[in-house]
């Protein structure tokens, strides 16, 4: 009898010793659901987008004078049409450039360009994900050469966010 308690015990200590605990894992379970980008020195962007320019402001710091030469261009054709425009203002966070457009009279953001042409990097660092249901990320190319990425649109689906 002690020999087979002395066996079970030995056997049990040797399935326990090769139990994989020290060995690198094969196979996990991918969950089927998206799970948002959570990068620790980025910046959740759609959290921002419900702020208006002063909460915004409040947020990301203070704001920095927009580039020499910088130009969305999405608003080329408005300028031609000398149509009134929104203003805008430059943020640098968390690695982060961030021109928010915006109305001055009503202070409210109509949308926020991400400034960069590594589309992955910018979305991962903005916590962004495409299909979102309350936001849109859309590409936004350079005037000249046009195939150049300057980086990414955000517009939320309602201005009542």
């Amino acid at each position: 009898m002690r020999l087979a308690v002395l066996l079970f015990l030995a056997g049990a200590l040797g399935a326990a010793a090769c139990s994989g605990t020290h060995e690198p894992l094969q196979d996990q379970a991918v969950s089927a659901v998206p799970q948002p980008a959570s990068d620790a020195s980025g910046l959740c962007v759609p959290e921002l987008l419900s702020l208006d320019i002063d909460e915004l402001s409040q947020q990301l710091g203070p704001a920095l004078p927009l580039p020499s030469g910088f130009a969305d261009p999405i608003l080329a054709p408005v300028i031609q049409r000398t149509e009134q425009l929104d203003s805008s203002m430059l943020f640098r966070r968390r690695g982060l450039a961030i021109v928010a457009s915006y109305d001055y009279r009503s202070r409210q953001v109509s949308n926020l360009l991400l400034v960069g042409s590594n589309e992955t990097e910018l979305m991962s660092r903005a916590q962004l994900q495409l299909g979102a249901d309350s936001y849109l990320v859309l590409p936004v190319f350079k005037e000249r050469p046009v195939n150049e990425l300057l980086g990414l649109r955000v517009l939320a689906m309602s201005l009542n966010q």
